[in-house]
């Protein structure tokens, strides 16, 4: 589904960013002599490279206060996508424009000197946005006081973490105030805490409308912080369309890799946290009858489970939200429910949250239950846990497939069996 026509918006605006039939080559040599001779005025003039297209023909426009988000495989040029967006390479060929201020986060250590210090750094790199030295001094302190990074503003960064780097990437990026924020898969590092800081951040920039452009192999946090998302394939665009609807889209496509019960584990979102009260945290996870309230791990087609989950919210209580899920162990995600979906919202230091699934309709086989504990909105993650066992239905009867569905067969014989326009 191809997306709006670039140069135009929905509501006839101009749009913040236009791309249009954007290519990238690059040439690749099979050593570097041929590099040399593909040069030299005396020999032959026969290509000695192969080409190679990060991107092809890639056309779209992004109109003025949406969220975009970009997935796709790896290797399939988001990252090219961007780093030509921010000005940091060049198409081969096409053409694009952006309106307004731009501030991107693409990669750690982008746009910093390892030998210069966090403070020059911040000078430099606010330079590089298009910052006077004036405009940058009257900033500095609200970057300090975001990065959190006092005690070391003076240290060199090379002798940053990687945590630490990106704490001072972001908050100088999103000190300028752009009207198009650009961010490439950034937020997967740092601590809990800083990611927190960083989603707030990233909303608040939504809710001011500003334009976001988000590149993350996360589906969650695509749907979640994206209105739009761009599907990018082979160098070319593949979905442009609501979130919701190139999310599902792309899941489908990435369940044709069938994993295994690791891989499931292992692409869940979310930390566990470290023992000990570090704010709002899953304590227990348990899988009951909803009559007996029995332990119930093994059950059949259409039981009626209880799934209660205990948690903590240490320190100041804030509001919070419920995600729970069941995965086949294929990878298939079966059921995700949230209590925010259903305008149910909950806080206190601690509680019990119980989540009723009358008539089970699973057919065989055996199924991860993972629950997240997440903000009011369901964006950012605190904690993610898994049940203790894996929940197991077995099918005593014929049925095949993934759920019993509720049906009913109409069979009609002899003369009146054929219905007008194929209606049965």
């Amino acid at each position: 589904m191809s997306g709006a026509e670039p140069g135009r918006t929905e509501s006839g605006g101009e749009p913040a960013v236009v791309v249009e039939g954007l290519s990238k080559e690059y040439r690749v040599y099979g050593n570097p002599y041929n590099r040399i001779l593909e040069v030299l005025p005396f020999v032959s003039g026969k290509d000695r490279h192969r080409k190679v297209f990060a991107l092809k023909d890639v056309s779209f426009s992004v109109p003025k206060g949406r969220a975009v988000g970009l997935v796709g495989p790896n290797g399939a040029g988001k990252s090219t996508l961007l780093k030509i967006l921010t000005g940091t390479s060049f198409p081969t060929s096409g053409r694009y424009r952006i309106h307004g201020r731009v501030a991107s986060l693409l990669e750690l250590g982008a746009g910093f000197h390892m030998d210069f210090t966090g403070r020059e750094n911040i000078y430099l790199n606010a330079a590089m946005m298009g910052f006077s030295r004036a405009e940058t001094e009257a900033k500095f302190e609200e970057i300090l006081e975001f990065s959190e990074l006092e005690r070391f503003i003076d240290s060199p960064i090379r002798t940053y973490s990687s945590g630490m780097v990106c704490r001072l990437g972001f908050s100088t990026a999103i000190a300028v105030d752009p009207d198009v924020l650009i961010i490439d898969e950034i937020l997967a590092v740092g601590d809990m805490h800083f990611q927190r800081k960083c989603v707030e951040k990233i909303w608040s920039f939504k809710e001011r409308k500003k334009t976001i452009l988000f590149c993350s192999h996360s589906l969650y946090d695509v749907r979640q912080l994206c209105d739009d998302a761009l599907w990018i394939h082979q160098g070319r665009v593949r979905m442009h369309d609501s979130a919701v609807a190139v999310t599902n889209a792309y899941a489908t496509y990435e369940k044709e890799l069938v994993g295994r019960e690791t891989d499931v584990l292992e692409n869940l979102p979310g930390e566990p946290v470290e023992s000990g009260p570090k704010g709002p945290h899953i304590e227990e996870i348990e899988i009951l009858d909803m009559r007996t309230e029995e332990p119930a791990y093994e059950v059949p087609p259409l039981s009626d489970l209880k799934i209660r989950v205990r948690y903590r919210n240490d320190g100041d209580p804030i509001p919070l939200c419920m995600g729970i899920g069941l995965t086949r162990t294929d990878t298939t995600h079966c059921i995700g429910h949230t209590t925010g979906m259903d305008g149910v919202v909950f806080g206190g230091q601690e509680g019990v949250v119980e989540l009723l699934l009358p008539g089970l309709r699973l057919l065989s086989g055996e199924f991860v239950l993972f629950v997240w504990l997440m903000d009011e909105r369901g964006v950012h993650r605190y904690h993610q846990a898994l049940a203790p066992r894996n929940l197991v239905v077995m099918n005593d009867g014929k049925e095949v497939g993934l759920f019993l569905q509720e049906h009913e067969w109409v069979v009609r014989e002899g003369v009146g069996a054929r219905v007008r326009g194929g209606e049965s």
